[in-house]
This record gives structure tokens, sequence and C-alpha cells, in this order.
């Protein structure tokens, strides 16, 4: 059996996932989560050590085996673009790519590493031109995370954004939908994608996420930050709690949540006029809230569930536990399946 980790570095969390393939059949192996220090891995100051020492104490208490891994890197650090350009041979696209790149990434591309693939050609399209995905990571975001993997004494196979590895990790639990969007809610961004027959053809990140509604909560209601983070996990948008100021407090950063998705489903129409998102499926911490499933769907009136990655996998009883936590670990998991 081939054994493979994937370790996703969350702002409050860091997650391990181990994931065994023998013939076909996936096997959870291992799971674990522990707080991610104070300092976070988004912060130039980041205490890499310290994130180091607890990817160690995960890795010994799961009982993986594998010292290769999948790491995820943030959605918001990361320039992801789908680009169109004519038909090319694969060796005029690598000549090609570099040019195209220079319009998009905000950076000077001596200072990220890119990466591109193919996902349609232009007879898949019917535009007559080819669909591209472009992926920019600035260099020294992947030198900080690969120096987190080196202190770990793991080696590292690959990295891939967060909403890519979560696509693959939910894929099965979806695969008789032909377009879905994935949101993806976490402490400090929302990140969001739409899969067109299994292809990603829409990526975007916006700054607001569960630590905005909690910051929200405290600043109308004057709680602590730890009260205005109970009350959120423990009555979410629930309208009859308070007289419904909780939901009023929360509104503004929902808003703007709602509104981007609306954005992206708009842009999707454009695009295709005769096709619709079947579902919108939910995915991170935030996921988690209470009455979110249901706030959405109502504000985009389209059929909305929680993410499941565990479909297709196999489970002993003592990961049992995990079931309710899949929206939590998909990114992990969907690192863990790439081979």
């Amino acid at each position: 059996m081939q054994y493979l980790l994937g370790i996703d570095i969350g702002s409050h969390s860091i997650k391990l996932i181990e994931i065994g393939e023998e013939n076909g059949v996936h096997t959870l192996m291992a799971a674990g989560s522990m707080p991610t220090p104070v300092k976070s891995i988004s912060s130039v100051t980041s205490d890499i050590e310290a994130i180091a020492y607890i990817i160690k104490q995960l890795v010994k208490e799961t009982g993986a085996k594998s010292d290769q891994v999948n790491i995820a890197l943030p959605e918001a650090q990361v320039f992801t673009r789908i680009i169109e350009v004519p038909q090319l041979s694969s060796r005029e696209l690598n000549s090609a790519i570099q040019w195209e790149a220079e319009q998009y990434i905000p950076l000077p591309l001596d200072q990220v590493n890119l990466d591109f693939t193919v996902l349609q050609d232009a007879k898949a399209t019917g535009t007559g031109k080819m669909q591209v995905l472009l992926v920019a990571a600035p260099k020294a975001l992947i030198e900080r995370y690969m120096t987190i993997v080196e202190l770990s004494e793991l080696t590292p196979i690959a990295a891939e954004t967060d909403i890519i590895a979560c696509s693959r990790a939910i894929y099965a639990s979806v695969s008789n939908l032909k377009n879905y969007m994935i949101i993806s809610i976490g402490a400090q961004t929302t990140d969001m994608c739409i899969m067109r027959g299994g292809i990603l053809v829409f990526t975007r990140s916006i700054s607001a996420g569960g630590e905005a509604l909690t910051r929200a909560l405290s600043q109308s209601l004057d709680f602590n930050f730890a009260q205005a983070e109970e009350y959120k996990k423990t009555y979410g948008l629930n309208k009859d709690v308070l007289e419904g100021k909780l939901v009023l407090s929360m509104e503004p950063i929902m808003v703007s949540i709602i509104n981007e998705i609306k954005r992206s489903i708009a842009f999707f129409g454009e695009r295709h006029p005769t096709e619709r998102i079947d579902a919108i499926v939910i995915n991170g911490g935030g996921s988690k809230l209470p009455g979110i499933v249901g706030h959405i769907a109502q504000a985009v009136n389209i059929e909305t569930q929680i993410a499941n990655p565990w479909v297709g996998i196999k489970k002993e009883a003592r990961f049992a536990v995990l079931d309710t936590e899949g929206p939590t670990f998909s990114v992990a998991v969907g690192l863990s399946l790439r081979r």
C-alpha cells in the first residue's frame, strides 16, 4: 500500500490526513488536528519552528507512517487565473505562457514560481481557444513552507492551493452534478470556485471569514472576542436569539460574502448562458456556523449542502468521530488523495 500525507496549515489549526492507496482503493490511515501557534503562517514573522514542532507532534501522535507530504498554499496569497489562448502546441504554449503571465500576475515573474495546466483544448471549448489554469506562487511563500516541511523532517512532494485540494476531496460526493460551486469559509478568508463538468472554471478569494464575523459580534454587542466566538458557534444565524441582534450584527459580513457568491454565479451565467449552478457546497470551519446552509440557499436560491470528503474512502470505526468534521479536513484529504 502507498501512503501519503496531506497537511493543511490553517490560521487556526493544522490538520493532518494520511491516506493509503492500493489497487485504486483509498483507506484513511491517520488523522489529527492541533491549534496553529498564535503567530499566523501568513505573517512575515511566522514562528516557523513552532509550526514544524506541531507537525512533528501530529505525525507522532496520529501514528502516520509516511514521511512524504503534499501541502496547501493559502488561496489569498497565490495568484490563480483561468486564461484563454489560441490553440498551441506544448512547445508554443511554454513560450507563450510567460508573456501571458506578465499580463495577469501583479508581481515580477522572477519573484514567483509559475505553473500552468491545460484545462480544455480548443475543440473542447468550442471557441477556438484553449483554457489554461495559470498559478503563480511567490517564491518567498514557497520557501517558508518548504522550510517548515524540512524542519518537520518530512519530504515535500507537491504544493497546491486550498481550493484545488478541496475540489479533489469532495469530487466523489458531487460527481452526479455537472456544475457546482465550492465555498470555503475559513478564519480569515472565504475562497470560492466553480467546477463545470469536473473542470475548474473560476476561482476567487475575499478577505472575510469567521474572524470577521466574530469581530462584528464583539463590536456590535460589546462582547469580548471569546464571548463573541462562543455565541457565534452556539447560535450562529439564529434570528430567535437576542431578538435577532446576532444575525443583525453579522449581516454586513454575510452580505459581502453573499454578494461575492452572486457575482461569481453571474460571471458563470455570462460565460455559459444555457447552464446553471446545480448546487453550492460549503467547506471550511465556517460551514459549522448554525444556519449557514439555509441562509446561503435562501439568498441565492440554489441547493446548498455541507462538504463531505469521506465518500469513497474506507474508514475504521475509530475514525467515526471525523464523520461530522469533513468540511474541516477537506483540504488535507484532497492533498493526501493527490498521486
